[in-house]
């Protein structure tokens, strides 16, 4: 009779007992449901992480404006997973490092004729002593200077910046060339001359080009 009274007084606990022992004679079912909840989180992980992977392969195209960007937006990742609301935090601390590696685009210029059939392209005076060294005359001859330029897939093209007198320009050449002969450049195509710090050895510049009409430059210029 006690245990009527009971059970009759406290309901609630009653019907608790019933549902423990539901779940448990059903344990399949539940078996199945943690199953579920346990592929769901590892799906969300795995493409978590699969992100995470991806990134610094897709931040290779970005190699050349901000090398120290990838690992920035890595840690930044890690962080977020952490605490997410401090995310906005670091993308705002990390914003300004950004803005300071990014290039600079000194020259840019659409290729003449004389430009792909003469071995050499010329750059105005105004133009290139933005970062050409001012032309200097040694024994009543103009001393050529070396400049290095850098590719989209990474090679360095030594080149010969010396000062034309008649033309008041300076003229590349000594490889120039074989630049545009391997990328099949021709008039009309643009070629575009950057300062980029996160190229680490001091004097080199970034070349890059876009055919008219024809295939782009594989990297984006901004």
């Amino acid at each position: 009779m006690s245990e009527k009274r009971d059970s009759a007084s406290f309901p609630n606990e009653e019907a608790k007992k019933k549902i423990k022992l539901d779940i448990s004679s059903s344990s399949g079912s539940d078996s199945n449901v943690k199953q579920g909840d346990g592929s769901e989180e590892g799906a969300v992980d795995s493409s978590a992480s699969a992100i995470v992977e991806n990134k610094p392969r897709n931040q290779d195209d970005m190699d050349f404006s901000s090398r120290t960007v990838p690992a920035s937006i890595h840690d930044q990742d890690s962080q977020t997973k952490k605490t997410g609301s401090s995310s906005a935090s670091c993308s705002s601390k990390d914003q300004p490092s950004i803005k300071m590696n990014k290039r600079t685009l000194l020259y840019k210029k659409s290729l003449t004729h004389d430009d792909v059939t003469k071995f050499k392209i010329m750059i105005p005076l105004e133009s290139g002593r933005q970062f050409i060294p001012e032309p200097e005359k040694v024994d009543g001859k103009y001393k050529s200077k070396i400049m290095l330029l850098m590719d989209h897939d990474q090679q360095i093209w030594p080149m010969d910046a010396s000062f034309d007198d008649m033309s008041n320009s300076y003229m590349l050449c000594l490889n120039w060339d074989k630049y545009f002969k391997r990328y099949e450049l021709e008039a009309e195509d643009v070629i575009f001359l950057y300062f980029d710090p996160a190229i680490p050895s001091f004097g080199h510049f970034l070349i890059e080009y876009e055919k008219k009409g024809r295939d782009s430059n594989p990297k984006e210029t901004d």
